[in-house]
Protein backbone atom coordinates (compact mmCIF):
# COMPACT_ATOMS: atom_id res chain seq x y z
CA UNK A 1 0.00 0.00 0.00
CA UNK A 2 1.26 3.87 -0.23
CA UNK A 3 1.39 4.02 3.51
CA UNK A 4 4.09 1.17 4.27
CA UNK A 5 1.50 -1.66 4.84
CA UNK A 6 1.70 -4.91 3.30
CA UNK A 7 -1.52 -6.55 3.33
CA UNK A 8 -2.22 -10.55 2.83
CA UNK A 9 -4.45 -13.46 2.72
CA UNK A 10 -3.52 -16.65 5.44
CA UNK A 11 -6.45 -19.15 4.93
CA UNK A 12 -9.50 -17.08 6.21
CA UNK A 13 -8.07 -14.13 7.67
CA UNK A 14 -6.19 -11.01 6.42
CA UNK A 15 -2.94 -9.56 7.73
CA UNK A 16 -1.49 -6.04 8.03
CA UNK A 17 2.02 -6.17 8.15
CA UNK A 18 4.22 -3.28 8.77
CA UNK A 19 6.83 -3.13 6.08
CA UNK A 20 9.48 -0.91 8.51
CA UNK A 21 9.47 -2.93 11.28
CA UNK A 22 8.60 -6.51 9.52
CA UNK A 23 5.54 -6.74 12.10
CA UNK A 24 1.66 -7.97 12.67
CA UNK A 25 -0.58 -4.74 12.89
CA UNK A 26 -3.49 -6.42 12.45
CA UNK A 27 -5.48 -8.90 11.75
CA UNK A 28 -8.87 -9.17 9.93
CA UNK A 29 -11.06 -11.89 10.46
CA UNK A 30 -14.37 -12.37 9.32
CA UNK A 31 -14.37 -14.54 5.29
CA UNK A 32 -15.27 -18.02 5.46
CA UNK A 33 -13.17 -19.12 2.57
CA UNK A 34 -9.83 -18.81 2.05
CA UNK A 35 -8.31 -15.43 1.14
CA UNK A 36 -7.14 -15.10 -2.79
CA UNK A 37 -6.86 -11.56 -3.64
CA UNK A 38 -6.32 -8.36 -1.85
CA UNK A 39 -6.07 -4.77 -2.83
CA UNK A 40 -5.57 -1.73 -1.25
CA UNK A 41 -7.54 1.20 -1.67
CA UNK A 42 -5.85 3.69 -3.34
CA UNK A 43 -6.52 7.31 -2.73
CA UNK A 44 -5.31 9.46 0.66
CA UNK A 45 -6.95 11.96 1.41
CA UNK A 46 -5.08 15.05 2.15
CA UNK A 47 -6.67 15.42 5.91
CA UNK A 48 -7.49 11.93 7.44
CA UNK A 49 -5.52 8.63 6.42
CA UNK A 50 -7.93 6.16 5.49
CA UNK A 51 -7.08 2.68 5.81
CA UNK A 52 -9.32 0.73 3.16
CA UNK A 53 -8.80 -2.91 1.91
CA UNK A 54 -10.28 -5.00 -0.47
CA UNK A 55 -10.43 -8.96 0.37
CA UNK A 56 -11.74 -11.71 -2.07
CA UNK A 57 -12.88 -15.27 -1.12
CA UNK A 58 -15.32 -17.35 -2.99
CA UNK A 59 -17.67 -14.82 -4.34
CA UNK A 60 -17.42 -13.09 -1.38
CA UNK A 61 -15.91 -9.18 -1.57
CA UNK A 62 -15.05 -7.41 2.05
CA UNK A 63 -14.16 -3.97 2.44
CA UNK A 64 -12.01 -3.41 5.43
CA UNK A 65 -11.55 -0.73 7.65
CA UNK A 66 -7.96 -1.32 8.76
CA UNK A 67 -7.67 0.88 11.67
CA UNK A 68 -10.72 -0.52 13.89
CA UNK A 69 -10.55 -4.01 12.26
CA UNK A 70 -13.77 -3.66 10.88
CA UNK A 71 -15.57 -4.36 8.46
CA UNK A 72 -17.47 -1.68 6.07
CA UNK A 73 -19.35 -3.34 3.15
CA UNK A 74 -19.61 -7.25 1.85
CA UNK A 75 -20.58 -7.98 -1.39
CA UNK A 76 -21.63 -11.17 -2.74
CA UNK A 77 -23.15 -11.75 -6.51
CA UNK A 78 -23.03 -15.65 -6.06
CA UNK A 79 -20.53 -18.28 -4.49
CA UNK A 80 -18.56 -18.86 -7.84
CA UNK A 81 -14.55 -17.51 -7.38
CA UNK A 82 -14.09 -13.84 -8.53
CA UNK A 83 -11.03 -13.93 -11.20
CA UNK A 84 -9.91 -10.37 -10.56
CA UNK A 85 -10.74 -7.03 -8.88
CA UNK A 86 -9.17 -3.26 -9.26
CA UNK A 87 -10.00 -0.35 -7.41
CA UNK A 88 -10.89 3.07 -10.00
CA UNK A 89 -7.94 5.20 -9.56
CA UNK A 90 -9.02 7.67 -12.38
CA UNK A 91 -12.05 8.90 -11.37
CA UNK A 92 -13.80 11.98 -9.21
CA UNK A 93 -17.35 11.03 -9.15
CA UNK A 94 -16.98 8.75 -6.62
CA UNK A 95 -13.90 7.31 -4.45
CA UNK A 96 -15.50 4.00 -3.91
CA UNK A 97 -15.80 2.26 -6.99
CA UNK A 98 -14.87 -1.08 -7.61
CA UNK A 99 -14.09 -3.30 -10.99
CA UNK A 100 -14.68 -7.58 -10.38
CA UNK A 101 -14.52 -10.01 -12.99
CA UNK A 102 -17.67 -12.45 -11.80
CA UNK A 103 -17.20 -16.16 -13.78
CA UNK A 104 -17.11 -16.94 -16.60
CA UNK A 105 -17.50 -13.90 -18.66
CA UNK A 106 -18.95 -10.87 -17.24
CA UNK A 107 -17.82 -7.58 -15.52
CA UNK A 108 -19.56 -5.54 -12.59
CA UNK A 109 -18.77 -2.24 -11.34
CA UNK A 110 -19.80 -1.46 -7.52
CA UNK A 111 -19.93 0.19 -5.41
CA UNK A 112 -17.71 -0.79 -2.46
CA UNK A 113 -19.18 2.07 0.16
CA UNK A 114 -23.00 0.84 -0.84
CA UNK A 115 -22.39 -2.23 -2.09
CA UNK A 116 -24.63 -1.16 -4.85
CA UNK A 117 -24.26 -2.52 -8.33
CA UNK A 118 -23.62 0.05 -10.82
CA UNK A 119 -23.56 -1.69 -14.32
CA UNK A 120 -22.96 -5.26 -15.67
CA UNK A 121 -21.37 -6.67 -18.93
CA UNK A 122 -20.77 -9.75 -20.69
CA UNK A 123 -18.68 -10.92 -23.00
CA UNK A 124 -18.00 -14.15 -25.11
CA UNK A 125 -15.31 -15.87 -24.07
CA UNK A 126 -13.97 -16.73 -20.42
CA UNK A 127 -12.43 -13.68 -18.79
CA UNK A 128 -8.88 -14.46 -16.53
CA UNK A 129 -8.24 -11.23 -15.56
CA UNK A 130 -8.15 -7.38 -16.88
CA UNK A 131 -5.33 -4.37 -16.77
CA UNK A 132 -6.17 -0.64 -17.36
CA UNK A 133 -4.01 1.64 -19.27
CA UNK A 134 -2.67 3.87 -17.08
CA UNK A 135 -2.12 6.80 -19.77
CA UNK A 136 -5.93 6.67 -20.61
CA UNK A 137 -8.26 5.45 -18.02
CA UNK A 138 -11.43 4.69 -20.71
CA UNK A 139 -9.00 1.62 -22.20
CA UNK A 140 -9.14 -1.47 -20.56
CA UNK A 141 -7.84 -4.84 -21.78
CA UNK A 142 -9.17 -8.42 -20.70
CA UNK A 143 -7.22 -11.23 -20.62
CA UNK A 144 -9.27 -14.22 -22.09
CA UNK A 145 -8.72 -17.86 -22.78
CA UNK A 146 -8.11 -17.47 -26.02
CA UNK A 147 -7.07 -13.64 -26.49
CA UNK A 148 -6.92 -10.40 -25.17
CA UNK A 149 -10.21 -7.93 -25.59
CA UNK A 150 -9.36 -4.32 -25.82
CA UNK A 151 -11.99 -1.90 -24.73
CA UNK A 152 -11.93 2.10 -25.81
CA UNK A 153 -14.74 3.09 -24.21
CA UNK A 154 -15.16 2.17 -20.54
CA UNK A 155 -16.89 4.79 -18.09
CA UNK A 156 -17.49 4.35 -14.14
CA UNK A 157 -21.25 5.90 -15.71
CA UNK A 158 -22.71 3.55 -18.34
CA UNK A 159 -21.62 0.19 -19.28
CA UNK A 160 -18.95 -0.16 -22.19
CA UNK A 161 -21.59 -0.39 -25.25
CA UNK A 162 -19.30 -2.35 -28.03
CA UNK A 163 -17.89 -5.84 -27.38
CA UNK A 164 -14.47 -4.29 -27.80
CA UNK A 165 -11.24 -5.07 -30.05
CA UNK A 166 -10.18 -8.67 -30.07
CA UNK A 167 -7.26 -9.92 -31.13
CA UNK A 168 -5.63 -13.74 -30.66
CA UNK A 169 -2.07 -13.96 -29.67
CA UNK A 170 -0.17 -17.80 -29.83
CA UNK A 171 1.92 -19.02 -27.79
CA UNK A 172 5.51 -17.65 -27.52
CA UNK A 173 6.51 -21.45 -27.85
CA UNK A 174 5.39 -21.66 -31.55
CA UNK A 175 7.79 -19.06 -32.22
CA UNK A 176 11.46 -18.93 -32.42
CA UNK A 177 11.42 -16.14 -29.86
CA UNK A 178 11.40 -19.02 -26.98
CA UNK A 179 14.62 -19.28 -27.57
CA UNK A 180 17.18 -16.67 -26.88
CA UNK A 181 17.44 -13.59 -29.05
CA UNK A 182 20.39 -14.10 -31.28
CA UNK A 183 23.02 -10.99 -32.28
CA UNK A 184 22.40 -7.81 -33.07
CA UNK A 185 22.44 -9.64 -37.05
CA UNK A 186 19.91 -12.27 -36.46
CA UNK A 187 17.59 -10.24 -34.47
CA UNK A 188 15.81 -8.52 -37.13
CA UNK A 189 15.03 -12.08 -38.63
CA UNK A 190 13.94 -13.18 -35.03
CA UNK A 191 11.75 -9.88 -34.99
CA UNK A 192 10.13 -10.59 -37.95
CA UNK A 193 8.74 -14.04 -36.94
CA UNK A 194 7.48 -12.83 -33.43
CA UNK A 195 4.89 -9.94 -34.97
CA UNK A 196 3.04 -12.99 -36.43
CA UNK A 197 2.07 -13.31 -33.03
CA UNK A 198 -0.84 -10.43 -33.08
CA UNK A 199 -3.21 -11.14 -35.74
CA UNK A 200 -6.94 -10.71 -35.91
CA UNK A 201 -7.71 -14.20 -37.16
CA UNK A 202 -8.13 -17.08 -34.48
CA UNK A 203 -4.85 -19.45 -34.91
CA UNK A 204 -4.79 -22.54 -36.10
CA UNK A 205 -5.73 -25.73 -33.69
CA UNK A 206 -2.00 -26.98 -33.59
CA UNK A 207 -0.59 -23.29 -31.78
CA UNK A 208 -1.43 -23.20 -28.12
CA UNK A 209 -3.39 -19.70 -27.26
CA UNK A 210 -3.18 -17.53 -24.13
CA UNK A 211 -4.00 -20.57 -21.55
CA UNK A 212 -0.08 -20.35 -20.10
CA UNK A 213 -0.65 -16.78 -20.10
CA UNK A 214 0.14 -15.97 -16.29
CA UNK A 215 -0.31 -12.48 -16.75
CA UNK A 216 -1.35 -9.28 -18.63
CA UNK A 217 -0.21 -5.86 -17.73
CA UNK A 218 -0.25 -2.11 -19.07
CA UNK A 219 3.52 -1.28 -18.97
CA UNK A 220 3.29 2.36 -16.53
CA UNK A 221 6.76 3.89 -18.15
CA UNK A 222 5.91 3.44 -21.53
CA UNK A 223 2.52 4.84 -23.19
CA UNK A 224 0.82 2.10 -25.48
CA UNK A 225 2.99 -1.04 -24.26
CA UNK A 226 2.26 -3.56 -22.52
CA UNK A 227 3.49 -7.31 -20.65
CA UNK A 228 2.34 -11.10 -21.25
CA UNK A 229 3.88 -12.94 -19.12
CA UNK A 230 4.80 -17.07 -19.79
CA UNK A 231 6.29 -19.20 -17.30
CA UNK A 232 9.53 -18.79 -19.54
CA UNK A 233 9.24 -15.59 -21.49
CA UNK A 234 8.36 -11.95 -21.52
CA UNK A 235 6.77 -10.37 -24.46
CA UNK A 236 6.69 -6.60 -24.58
CA UNK A 237 4.08 -5.60 -26.90
CA UNK A 238 3.74 -2.54 -29.37
CA UNK A 239 0.11 -1.60 -29.61
CA UNK A 240 0.32 1.16 -31.65
CA UNK A 241 1.89 -1.27 -34.53
CA UNK A 242 0.60 -4.19 -32.87
CA UNK A 243 4.03 -6.15 -33.07
CA UNK A 244 5.91 -7.83 -30.45
CA UNK A 245 8.88 -5.78 -29.68
CA UNK A 246 10.95 -7.18 -26.85
CA UNK A 247 11.39 -10.46 -25.76
CA UNK A 248 12.60 -11.86 -22.22
CA UNK A 249 13.47 -15.22 -22.56
CA UNK A 250 15.09 -17.56 -20.06
CA UNK A 251 17.56 -20.21 -20.24
CA UNK A 252 17.18 -23.67 -20.61
CA UNK A 253 18.68 -24.37 -17.11
CA UNK A 254 16.59 -20.73 -15.94
CA UNK A 255 14.12 -20.49 -13.18
CA UNK A 256 10.62 -19.59 -14.34
CA UNK A 257 8.55 -16.85 -13.93
CA UNK A 258 5.49 -16.62 -11.34
CA UNK A 259 5.17 -12.71 -11.20
CA UNK A 260 6.08 -9.58 -12.60
CA UNK A 261 5.45 -5.99 -11.73
CA UNK A 262 6.14 -3.37 -14.05
CA UNK A 263 7.64 0.26 -12.27
CA UNK A 264 6.89 3.43 -13.68
CA UNK A 265 9.64 5.95 -12.38
CA UNK A 266 11.76 3.81 -14.70
CA UNK A 267 11.37 1.45 -17.05
CA UNK A 268 11.98 -1.53 -14.99
CA UNK A 269 10.58 -4.54 -13.89
CA UNK A 270 10.40 -6.63 -10.83
CA UNK A 271 10.36 -10.52 -11.79
CA UNK A 272 9.20 -13.43 -9.29
CA UNK A 273 10.68 -16.74 -9.91
CA UNK A 274 9.65 -20.31 -8.56
CA UNK A 275 12.57 -20.29 -6.37
CA UNK A 276 11.39 -17.45 -4.36
CA UNK A 277 14.49 -15.11 -6.38
CA UNK A 278 13.66 -11.58 -7.30
CA UNK A 279 15.18 -10.04 -10.25
CA UNK A 280 15.10 -6.70 -11.38
CA UNK A 281 15.38 -5.71 -14.79
CA UNK A 282 15.72 -2.35 -16.68
CA UNK A 283 15.45 -1.68 -20.16
CA UNK A 284 18.94 -0.59 -22.01
CA UNK A 285 18.94 2.30 -23.90
CA UNK A 286 17.74 3.08 -27.60
CA UNK A 287 18.02 -0.59 -28.83
CA UNK A 288 17.22 -0.80 -32.72
CA UNK A 289 17.40 -3.21 -35.02
CA UNK A 290 20.05 -3.19 -37.17
CA UNK A 291 19.61 -4.94 -40.72
CA UNK A 292 22.23 -8.03 -42.11
CA UNK A 293 24.69 -6.79 -44.66
CA UNK A 294 22.36 -8.86 -47.21
CA UNK A 295 19.20 -7.13 -46.31
CA UNK A 296 18.48 -3.75 -47.43
CA UNK A 297 18.58 -0.74 -44.48
CA UNK A 298 14.85 -0.62 -43.03
CA UNK A 299 13.97 2.72 -43.41
CA UNK A 300 12.15 3.06 -40.01
CA UNK A 301 14.19 0.51 -37.93
CA UNK A 302 12.02 -1.13 -35.35
CA UNK A 303 12.64 0.03 -31.71
CA UNK A 304 13.80 -3.52 -29.98
CA UNK A 305 13.37 -3.22 -26.02
CA UNK A 306 15.90 -5.44 -24.39
CA UNK A 307 16.11 -5.61 -20.50
CA UNK A 308 18.90 -5.84 -18.84
CA UNK A 309 18.93 -8.13 -15.42
CA UNK A 310 20.51 -5.34 -13.15
CA UNK A 311 20.59 -7.00 -9.36
CA UNK A 312 18.52 -10.28 -7.81
CA UNK A 313 18.54 -11.12 -4.17
CA UNK A 314 19.10 -15.13 -2.72
CA UNK A 315 16.53 -17.63 -3.95
CA UNK A 316 14.66 -20.07 -1.09
CA UNK A 317 14.84 -23.59 -0.06
CA UNK A 318 12.22 -24.99 -1.83
CA UNK A 319 9.68 -27.82 -0.89
CA UNK A 320 6.82 -29.45 -1.44
CA UNK A 321 5.79 -27.68 1.44
CA UNK A 322 7.80 -24.61 0.63
CA UNK A 323 7.15 -21.94 -1.91
CA UNK A 324 6.98 -18.87 -3.15
CA UNK A 325 3.13 -17.02 -2.76
CA UNK A 326 3.59 -14.01 -4.22
CA UNK A 327 5.48 -10.37 -4.59
CA UNK A 328 3.99 -7.32 -3.87
CA UNK A 329 6.48 -3.91 -4.72
CA UNK A 330 6.38 -0.63 -2.75
CA UNK A 331 3.75 1.64 -4.96
CA UNK A 332 5.42 4.73 -4.26
CA UNK A 333 9.02 4.69 -3.94
CA UNK A 334 9.68 1.32 -6.57
CA UNK A 335 13.10 0.46 -4.64
CA UNK A 336 11.63 -2.46 -2.19
CA UNK A 337 9.65 -5.71 -2.80
CA UNK A 338 8.14 -8.30 -0.27
CA UNK A 339 7.76 -11.60 -0.95
CA UNK A 340 5.28 -14.07 0.90
CA UNK A 341 6.34 -17.84 1.42
CA UNK A 342 3.60 -20.49 2.18
CA UNK A 343 5.48 -20.83 5.50
CA UNK A 344 3.77 -17.74 6.79
CA UNK A 345 7.48 -15.90 6.37
CA UNK A 346 7.44 -12.56 4.65
CA UNK A 347 10.70 -11.64 3.45
CA UNK A 348 11.29 -7.52 2.64
CA UNK A 349 14.18 -6.78 -0.01
CA UNK A 350 14.78 -3.39 -0.41
CA UNK A 351 17.03 -2.48 -3.29
CA UNK A 352 20.46 -0.24 -2.58
CA UNK A 353 22.64 1.31 -5.34
CA UNK A 354 26.44 2.09 -5.08
CA UNK A 355 28.89 3.83 -7.12
CA UNK A 356 31.32 1.84 -8.78
CA UNK A 357 33.85 4.83 -9.01
CA UNK A 358 34.41 4.75 -13.00
CA UNK A 359 32.89 6.92 -15.21
CA UNK A 360 31.49 5.87 -18.40
CA UNK A 361 34.54 5.64 -20.59
CA UNK A 362 36.18 3.06 -18.34
CA UNK A 363 33.05 1.25 -17.99
CA UNK A 364 33.33 -2.12 -19.70
CA UNK A 365 30.64 -4.99 -19.16
CA UNK A 366 28.37 -6.75 -21.55
CA UNK A 367 24.51 -5.04 -20.93
CA UNK A 368 25.06 -0.96 -20.84
CA UNK A 369 25.75 0.38 -17.78
CA UNK A 370 23.70 2.37 -15.12
CA UNK A 371 24.48 5.58 -14.23
CA UNK A 372 22.96 8.35 -11.27
CA UNK A 373 20.56 10.65 -11.86
CA UNK A 374 21.13 13.80 -12.06
CA UNK A 375 20.16 16.58 -9.13
CA UNK A 376 17.44 18.86 -8.88
CA UNK A 377 19.25 21.47 -9.81
CA UNK A 378 20.00 19.41 -13.53
CA UNK A 379 23.32 19.18 -12.74
CA UNK A 380 25.15 15.62 -12.94
CA UNK A 381 26.62 14.10 -9.38
CA UNK A 382 29.97 15.22 -9.11
CA UNK A 383 32.79 12.21 -8.62
CA UNK A 384 33.81 13.71 -5.17
CA UNK A 385 30.51 14.65 -4.26
CA UNK A 386 27.78 12.58 -2.19
CA UNK A 387 25.57 10.23 -4.10
CA UNK A 388 21.58 11.05 -3.98
CA UNK A 389 20.34 9.03 -1.22
CA UNK A 390 18.13 5.78 -2.02
CA UNK A 391 14.57 7.18 -1.63
CA UNK A 392 13.34 5.93 -4.12
CA UNK A 393 13.78 4.21 -7.64
CA UNK A 394 14.40 7.43 -9.77
CA UNK A 395 16.80 8.79 -7.08
CA UNK A 396 18.64 5.53 -7.69
CA UNK A 397 19.17 5.68 -11.53
CA UNK A 398 19.09 7.82 -14.45
CA UNK A 399 17.41 7.61 -17.09
CA UNK A 400 19.54 5.48 -19.56
CA UNK A 401 22.15 7.85 -21.84
CA UNK A 402 22.47 7.45 -25.71
CA UNK A 403 25.57 6.70 -26.94
CA UNK A 404 25.90 9.76 -28.61
CA UNK A 405 25.53 11.25 -25.02
CA UNK A 406 28.04 9.19 -23.58
CA UNK A 407 31.31 11.71 -24.28
CA UNK A 408 29.13 14.39 -23.57
CA UNK A 409 28.50 13.25 -20.31
CA UNK A 410 31.48 11.35 -19.53
CA UNK A 411 31.53 12.64 -15.85
CA UNK A 412 28.08 10.54 -14.76
CA UNK A 413 28.78 7.68 -12.20
CA UNK A 414 27.94 4.63 -12.94
CA UNK A 415 25.60 2.95 -10.01
CA UNK A 416 25.20 -0.61 -9.39
CA UNK A 417 21.99 -2.03 -7.57
CA UNK A 418 21.91 -5.04 -4.92
CA UNK A 419 19.38 -6.68 -2.81
CA UNK A 420 19.31 -6.55 0.43
CA UNK A 421 17.02 -8.14 3.15
CA UNK A 422 15.60 -5.57 5.67
CA UNK A 423 12.62 -7.23 7.39
CA UNK A 424 11.79 -10.94 8.05
CA UNK A 425 8.47 -11.70 9.75
CA UNK A 426 8.60 -15.50 10.63
CA UNK A 427 5.15 -17.48 11.10
CA UNK A 428 3.87 -20.25 13.67
CA UNK A 429 6.25 -23.81 13.00
CA UNK A 430 4.27 -26.77 12.53
CA UNK A 431 2.88 -28.15 15.61
CA UNK A 432 3.68 -29.55 18.33
CA UNK A 433 4.91 -26.76 20.27
CA UNK A 434 4.75 -25.20 23.33
CA UNK A 435 3.23 -22.10 24.31
CA UNK A 436 2.88 -20.70 27.61
CA UNK A 437 2.08 -16.86 29.28
CA UNK A 438 4.25 -15.32 32.29
CA UNK A 439 3.05 -15.42 35.79
CA UNK A 440 -0.09 -13.22 35.88
CA UNK A 441 -0.45 -9.15 36.97
CA UNK A 442 -0.67 -8.58 40.57
CA UNK A 443 -0.28 -5.55 43.11
CA UNK A 444 3.09 -6.52 43.59
CA UNK A 445 4.60 -6.83 40.43
CA UNK A 446 2.66 -3.76 38.94
CA UNK A 447 5.70 -1.71 38.47
CA UNK A 448 7.62 -4.33 36.40
CA UNK A 449 4.62 -6.66 34.98
CA UNK A 450 5.05 -6.72 30.83
CA UNK A 451 3.35 -9.23 29.36
CA UNK A 452 5.27 -11.97 28.04
CA UNK A 453 4.15 -15.00 25.47
CA UNK A 454 6.81 -17.71 25.38
CA UNK A 455 6.34 -20.07 22.50
CA UNK A 456 8.48 -23.40 22.33
CA UNK A 457 8.98 -24.34 18.55
CA UNK A 458 10.55 -27.35 17.34
CA UNK A 459 12.93 -24.92 15.07
CA UNK A 460 15.74 -25.07 18.18
CA UNK A 461 14.77 -21.80 19.71
CA UNK A 462 12.47 -20.11 21.87
CA UNK A 463 10.15 -16.92 20.93
CA UNK A 464 8.93 -14.31 23.38
CA UNK A 465 6.06 -12.35 22.08
CA UNK A 466 4.96 -9.28 23.73
CA UNK A 467 1.67 -9.37 23.90
CA UNK A 468 0.55 -5.19 24.65
CA UNK A 469 2.43 -4.46 21.38
CA UNK A 470 2.36 -7.08 19.71
CA UNK A 471 6.26 -7.80 19.04
CA UNK A 472 8.34 -10.59 18.98
CA UNK A 473 10.82 -9.12 21.93
CA UNK A 474 13.55 -12.12 21.54
CA UNK A 475 14.12 -14.82 19.62
CA UNK A 476 16.42 -17.98 21.96
CA UNK A 477 18.57 -20.96 20.62
CA UNK A 478 18.28 -22.97 23.41
CA UNK A 479 18.22 -26.77 22.03
CA UNK A 480 19.13 -29.22 19.24
CA UNK A 481 16.42 -31.06 20.33
CA UNK A 482 12.26 -31.00 19.84
CA UNK A 483 10.51 -28.33 22.63
CA UNK A 484 8.46 -30.28 25.20
CA UNK A 485 7.23 -27.83 27.66
CA UNK A 486 8.20 -24.65 29.48
CA UNK A 487 7.40 -23.25 32.96
CA UNK A 488 7.78 -20.01 34.31
CA UNK A 489 9.65 -19.28 37.62
CA UNK A 490 9.72 -15.56 37.73
CA UNK A 491 8.81 -12.69 35.31
CA UNK A 492 12.27 -12.65 34.10
CA UNK A 493 13.17 -16.62 33.76
CA UNK A 494 11.93 -19.74 32.70
CA UNK A 495 12.38 -23.55 32.65
CA UNK A 496 12.16 -25.19 29.58
CA UNK A 497 13.02 -29.03 29.27
CA UNK A 498 13.12 -30.93 25.89
CA UNK A 499 13.72 -34.80 24.13
CA UNK A 500 15.90 -35.69 21.70
CA UNK A 501 14.56 -38.02 19.27
CA UNK A 502 15.30 -41.86 20.11
CA UNK A 503 18.80 -43.47 18.71
CA UNK A 504 19.03 -47.06 17.12
CA UNK A 505 18.82 -48.44 21.31
CA UNK A 506 15.67 -45.92 21.71
CA UNK A 507 17.62 -43.89 24.00
CA UNK A 508 16.85 -40.24 24.50
CA UNK A 509 18.75 -37.44 25.47
CA UNK A 510 16.83 -35.49 28.02
CA UNK A 511 17.43 -31.74 28.89
CA UNK A 512 16.63 -28.95 31.20
CA UNK A 513 17.65 -25.55 30.79
CA UNK A 514 16.97 -22.34 33.14
CA UNK A 515 17.13 -19.19 30.99
CA UNK A 516 17.58 -15.42 31.90
CA UNK A 517 15.79 -13.16 29.71
CA UNK A 518 17.77 -9.91 30.43
CA UNK A 519 20.40 -11.42 29.41
CA UNK A 520 19.01 -14.38 27.37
Amino acid sequence: GWQGLIAYGCHSLVLVVDANSAQTLQVLERHKASVVKVRWYLYFPSKVIDLKLQSLTLGKIIVWDVATGTARCEIQEHSKPIQDMQWLWNQDASRDLLLAVHPPNYIVLWNADTGTKLWKKSYAENILSFSFDPFDPSHLALLTSEGIVFISDFSPSKAPASSGKKVYISSPHSSPSHNKLAAATGAKKALDKVKILISNEKPSAESVTLNDCLQLSYLPSKRNYMLLLYPREILILDLEVNQTVGVIAIERTGVPFIQVIPCFQRDGLFCLHENGCITLRVRRSNCSITATPNEEPDPEPAQELVYDLRSQCDAIRVTKTVRPFSMVCCPVNENAAALIVSDGRVMIWELKSSISGRNMRNSSSSASPLYSPVSFCGIPVGAFQNKLPDLSLDNMIGQGASPGEELRNSFLQEVHLKFLLTGLLSGLPLPPFAIRMCPPLTTKNIKQYEPILAVGECLEQNSEASNNSNILADMLHIFPSDHRGIEWISLTGFISFATSTPNNLGLVRNELQLVDLPTG
